[in-house]
């Protein structure tokens, strides 16, 4: 990746709907050099997906959870599965110490978290133990970090 890769991401972080008209206009390219980069990051899975960020207060999932979840090491791969299924699942990450995976979720309230996430992850076969961590309110939350230039 060079400058101009990197100033693409940077345009897009901030605003995935940002055109490649504009980028290319304020890096003085063609347009279609923006289109064919932007192309070219996702096919080499530089980027994996354009999306959106959710205002959790607005969009009536205002309650995230984060989750450490310890399991059976064989039953890891099954656990990480089922986890995957969950829709209020945003996040799942292994870690080295004090669980052996931690997850991000949003829900509605209290009620959702426990009949649609606590509820399927102590039912799952391998899961040992959980420790739920509620937050009350976010201040910050990227969806990635841009090298710098």
């Amino acid at each position: 990746m060079d400058k101009t890769d990197l100033i693409i991401l940077e345009k897009l972080s901030h605003d995935s709907r940002t055109h490649c008209t504009d980028i290319a206009g304020e890096l003085g390219v063609a347009t279609s050099t923006i289109h064919k980069r932007v192309n070219q990051l996702y096919k080499e899975g530089v980027i994996e997906q354009f999306t959106i960020v959710l205002n959790p207060d607005k969009s009536g999932a205002s309650m995230t959870t984060f989750i450490g979840i310890n399991v059976d090491p064989d039953r890891k791969d099954d656990v990480i599965k089922a986890l995957s299924s969950i829709d209020n699942v945003l996040e799942i990450y292994e870690l080295l110490e004090p669980y052996d995976i931690f997850i991000k979720t949003r829900t509605q309230d209290i009620r959702e978290l426990k009949e649609k996430v606590l509820k399927v992850i102590n039912g799952t076969n391998g899961v040992l133990n959980t420790s739920s961590i509620l937050t009350t309110r976010r201040h910050k939350e990227n969806t990635c970090v841009i090298p710098e230039r």
